[in-house]
């Protein structure tokens, strides 16, 4: 299949050349655009960063929108993004998944260039400098590691085993810990603890965690988008700028939190936050219920609870919001409904909005339901478990976290395994990984019940609860 695939690229190209003798690109050049000239110019790695900085932005944007699609956060209602993700159809010819794999290559081979070629040719690059490049490359290696089982980390290379790449993110964040910019370095840290959750190395983790909370008690670190000169943020456009399209549809239990993103004017575009301290003491809380420390897991709990209070909420219209346009009540559009987490589980209330009725007011940063009372009152392992990973869930919503908490990994585009000699069509990682217990449900991800009526919304599979009743399993809850 590859062989005749490319043969058929290369009789196109040459074909192509024969017909079209007077347009030939690789003849068209521009003096002043070479390699050698830019490299010359003064100071270069200041450009160079700022680039590679851009690029974190297209990374973000290539992967947070399809990974909500595909978790249960979000339904796609609309045929305006990803048709795939909402059923956990996973195919190598999905071209969101190609795209995610083409940015992230591309952070990942920006960043290096910089620290090769561009160093070399900078006599004024900084050790700060250094460590942001370091820093965007080692989490390339982090998305590539959560999302893929197996991945290229060389152009045209051999694919990776997935513990490997989260590996070379630690490797590399250790690069970035040395930043002078206590953001860059917090966040750096937080990144191998970050990494190491998923590996299952609690103490490795718990200790980059409370690097990381010593270093920047407060930390968000975003990546930043331009409303008026761009990227900008896609996320924000299928949430909000797209108006009564209504694409994504949040989950009746989070309603309360979306969206996490709006328009906040013609030049300012609202950010994502890809590193947020919230998920050290998340780690830390974990790791002390793998313990059987129920008392230590509900006071990291209490703290989650309080930091996220504190957190920004913003003010705004979303009455163009219509959750019932497609089909009128269909869905949970007021403040009266309660909701159920599952059949048969208690009614909560004040997790849905009122839209119609003047401006809603939501987190931007993080949210939860659970409160202070909540935690208090858990008195079994298992049950603190699944409130942490309600947290977890809340904390991280619209920011592309969901799915690897799920334990799914996507697969190797087609892209890359027709171009590359060295992965085949039945290599490992072609194939995607979904857990048994996810994949028997994989259709009903995004399910619920409403009576209109009643005013009463149940929640047809409380997810949070089937990880933690799957918690032995390697794909899912790590450090169990």
């Amino acid at each position: 299949m590859k062989k005749t695939a490319l043969t058929y690229l290369l009789l196109g190209g040459i074909l192509m050349s024969s017909g079209c003798d007077l347009v030939d690109p690789t003849e068209v050049t521009n003096p002043n655009l070479t390699e050698e000239a830019i490299l010359n110019t003064n100071n270069p790695m200041t450009p160079w960063v700022a680039g590679v900085k851009r690029q974190l932005a297209l990374t973000v944007n290539a992967h947070v929108t399809f990974l909500e699609i595909g978790s249960d956060n979000y339904e796609n209602v609309q045929t305006f993004y990803n048709q795939n993700l909402d059923n956990l159809t996973i195919r190598p010819q999905d071209a969101d998944i190609n795209g995610f794999q083409f940015q992230l290559g591309r952070l990942r081979e920006m960043a290096d260039y910089g620290l090769t070629v561009v160093k070399n040719a900078d006599p004024l690059t900084t050790a700060e400098q250094e460590a942001e490049l370091n820093f965007y490359k080692a989490y390339s290696y982090l998305l590539s590691g959560e999302y893929f089982s197996f991945l290229p980390v060389t152009a045209g290379g051999e694919a990776v085993e997935w513990r490997s790449i989260l590996g070379m993110a630690v490797e590399t964040f250790r690069l970035a810990e040395s930043s002078s910019n206590t953001q860059i370095s917090a966040a750096a840290s937080l990144g191998i603890a970050r990494a190491n959750y998923r590996l299952g190395n609690k103490a490795e983790a718990v200790q980059a965690a409370n690097s990381a909370i010593s270093k920047a008690p407060n930390l968000v670190y975003y990546a930043q988008f331009d409303q008026a000169q761009g990227p900008v943020n896609t996320m924000q456009t299928a949430l909000y700028d797209r108006g009564n399209f209504d694409d994504l549809q949040v989950l009746p239990r989070m309603d309360f939190l979306d969206p996490k993103y709006y328009f906040r004017g013609a030049s300012q575009a609202s950010p994502v936050a890809i590193f947020k301290i919230e998920e050290a003491h998340l780690i830390l809380a974990e790791a002390a219920i793998s313990d059987n420390n129920l008392n230590s897991a509900k006071s990291v709990m209490t703290d989650i609870v309080n930091l996220v209070g504190g957190r920004e909420r913003s003010t705004f219209n979303n009455n163009q919001q219509d959750r019932t346009q497609l089909n009128p009540g269909s869905r949970p559009n007021n403040s009266d409904v309660q909701v159920r987490f599952s059949p048969g589980a208690p009614l909560i209330e004040g997790l849905v909005l009122d839209r119609k009725s003047g401006n809603v007011t939501v987190p931007t940063i993080s949210g939860t339901s659970v409160s202070v009372a909540d935690v208090d009152a858990l008195n079994d392992l298992d049950d603190a478990l699944e409130t942490l990973y309600l947290m977890r869930q809340e904390i991280f919503i619209a920011e592309g976290r969901r799915l690897a908490d799920m334990g799914i990994k996507l697969v190797i585009s087609e892209v890359e395994y027709l171009a590359n000699p060295n992965i085949d069509a039945g290599s490992p990682g072609t194939s995607p990984v979904i857990p048994p217990f996810i994949d028997s449900i994989k259709d009903e991800l995004d399910a619920f019940d409403y009576d209109a009526a009643a005013g009463i919304c149940t929640i047809r599979h409380n997810i949070n609860r089937i990880l933690v009743e799957n918690k032995t399993s390697e794909l899912v809850l790590p450090f169990h």
